[in-house]
C-alpha cells in the first residue's frame, strides 16, 4: 500500500527525492535525512528499503531509551557486565546485520555517544558490554535529524567530525506546506487504511490544500484518525474542525483562493452548527456578539 502513496505523488519536491533515493538505493554510502518533525523521513527510509537489495531493516530512535542504558540495548552485553546480567544479550543492532539500520533523531545522543558512534562507524566495529573482543557489524547506516544540524555542529552540540562521516549523502525532505501536491494523496491513503469514505466538496479540498499542516504528514494521519473514529466518512464538516480559532481560519484563508467571504460564510455556519452558542462563536472567531450577530444576519439573506 506504501508503494501506492508514493506512486500518487506528483509534487515536484517529492519527485525529486524519489528520484535521489531510486538512484542511492543499493550503495552502501551513509545517508543524512533530515527536515521538520513528522514531514515523513520515516516513510522515505522505508521505501529506500523497499527497493533496495537489503533484506532487513532496523529503525531505532535515539530519544526511546535512557542514556545509561542505551550502550547495553543497542549493543549487548556478557554475561556479569553488571548487576543482573544473568545471561549474554547480543543487543538490537545484530538485528540489523546485513541490512539497514535507520538511527532515528541521532541529534539526541550526547557527545559521549556521539564519540563512541563515530569510532563505530569508521571501523564497523564494536564492543558489547564487558566483552573483550569486539564484533563486526555489516550494516547501511542511515540517519535522520529533525533540527538544523549545522546550527548544532557550530554551538558545539553535535560532533563536527561526526556530521562529516554520517553526511555522504544528504536528503531534506521539505514540510508539507511547501508539497502541497503531496497533500490530497497523503489523505486518501490514510482514509484508506482507516477504511474512512471520502465525501468531500471542492471548497473542503481548497481547504485541506490551504491550511498549513504544521505536524506534517503526522497531522494528516491524526486528522483522519479522529475521523475515523467519529464515523465511517470523511466529511466537509471534519475538514472545517481543523480551522480551530480564528488565526488558524486566517492563516488559512492567506493561502486559500476561496474569497474571505464565502470562507467565512462556511465557517461562521459550521462553529453555530457545532458550538449551538453565538457567545462561544464570536469569542472563537475574536470578534465582538453585535459583529457576529451583523455577520448571520447578512449571511440569512443570501
Amino acid at each position: 500500500m506504501i508503494f501506492t502513496l508514493f506512486n500518487d505523488f506528483k509534487d515536484k519536491k517529492s519527485l525529486e527525492i524519489k528520484e535521489k533515493i531510486d538512484r542511492i538505493a543499493d550503495l552502501d554510502t551513509n545517508i543524512l535525512i533530515y527536515g521538520e518533525t513528522g514531514v515523513g523521513k520515516d516513510f522515505w527510509v522505508n521505501y529506500l528499503f523497499n527497493i533496495s537489495k537489503f533484506k532487513n531493516i532496523l529503525n531505532l530512535n535515539c530519544g526511546d531509551v535512557p542514556e545509561n542504558l542505551l550502550e547495553s540495548e543497542w549493543f549487548g552485553y556478557k554475561k556479569g557486565a553488571f548487576t543482573g546480567a544473568n545471561k549474554d544479550y547480543e543487543g538490537k543492532w545484530k538485528k540489523a546485520e546485513n541490512g539497514i539500520l535507520f538511527l532515528n533523531q541521532i541529534d539526541l545522543l550526547s557527545l559521549n555517544l556521539q564519540s563512541r558512534l563515530l569510532r563505530i562507524i569508521e571501523r564497523k566495529k564494536y564492543f558489547p558490554l564487558g566483552a573483550n573482543q569486539e564484533l563486526d557489524i555489516n550494516v547501511r547506516f542511515i540517519f535522520s535529524v529533525d533540527h538544523d544540524i549545522e546550527e548544532k555542529v557550530r554551538n558545539g552540540s553535535f560532533r563536527q567530525d561526526l556530521y562529516y562521516r554520517i553526511s555522504s549523502y544528504e536528503i531534506y525532505v521539505p514540510p508539507l506546506r511547501e508539497r502541497k501536491e503531496d497533500i490530497l494523496p497523503l489523505i486518501f491513503y490514510f482514509a484508506k487504511k482507516r477504511n474512512l469514505k471520502v465525501n468531500l466538496e471542492e471548497k473542503s479540498i481548497e481547504l485541506i490544500l490551504s491550511y498549513d499542516w504544521k505536524g506534517n504528514i503526522r497531522e494528516v494521519e491524526n486528522f483522519i484518525n479522529n475521523v475515523s473514529i467519529l464515523g465511517k466518512e470523511l466529511k466537509d464538516e471534519d475538514v472545517y474542525n481543523l480551522l480551530k480559532d480564528s488565526k488558524a481560519f486566517f492563516e488559512t484563508y492567506k493561502y486559500s483562493e476561496i474569497k474571505l467571504y464565502e470562507l467565512e460564510k462556511e465557517y461562521i455556519h459550521y462553529l453555530l452548527r457545532k458550538y449551538k452558542s453565538k457567545v462561544k462563536v464570536s469569542k472563537i472567531l475574536g470578534i465582538s456578539r453585535k459583529s457576529l450577530y451583523n455577520k448571520i444576519k447578512k449571511y440569512e439573506k443570501d
